[in-house]
């Protein structure tokens, strides 16, 4: 996310002279800016990227073929540094997550630069798995099995019928 500095710059100009001669509180200042933004969203480039750097980061959703795509969305993180020629990523990394996480980070991912590397690792698609089977009450080692997948899916429609 990059803010339009141009416009804040704008804004203050335009707060100064309406309250010129008149001694406005931090608290005061940083009210009226925020409500400035609020209302005029077009200063914030919610695609824009704040610190710019030589990695970027892209993700690609993958498609889960298991029960655990009931809880999780999964796919990868592409690592593109700008000095390599190739056009492609120079490295990936995977993830698994809820969600409403999932979105986060996927949005958070994709508006970052840095200029060295990044790496993260925690978690573990069994611990994700382990927490679909509790709440799903089906064994892990049967999320994947094709006929406990169309019992769950009959059930389910079942549900969403009545």
């Amino acid at each position: 996310m990059k803010i339009n500095r141009k416009d804040i710059e704008w804004f203050i100009k335009n707060i100064r002279r309406d309250y010129e001669g008149k001694e406005l509180t931090d608290e005061q200042l940083a009210n009226h800016i925020a409500g400035w933004m609020e209302t005029n969203p077009a200063c914030v480039d919610i695609d824009g990227v704040s610190n710019p750097g030589r990695y970027s980061y892209s993700t690609v959703g993958y498609g889960v073929f298991s029960l655990l795509g009931e809880k999780y969305r999964m796919g990868r993180v592409e690592i593109f540094d700008e000095k390599d020629e190739s056009g492609y990523a120079i490295d990936e990394g995977t993830y698994c997550m809820p969600f409403i996480a999932a979105n986060q980070f996927e949005d958070f991912i994709e508006s970052l630069e840095t200029e060295y590397p990044i790496q993260i690792s925690i978690g573990s698609v069994k611990q994700c798995s382990q927490a679909v089977s509790e709440e799903l009450g089906i064994p892990e080692d049967m999320l994947n099995d094709m006929e406990t997948k169309k019992a769950f899916y009959s059930e389910k429609y079942k549900e969403i019928d009545k």
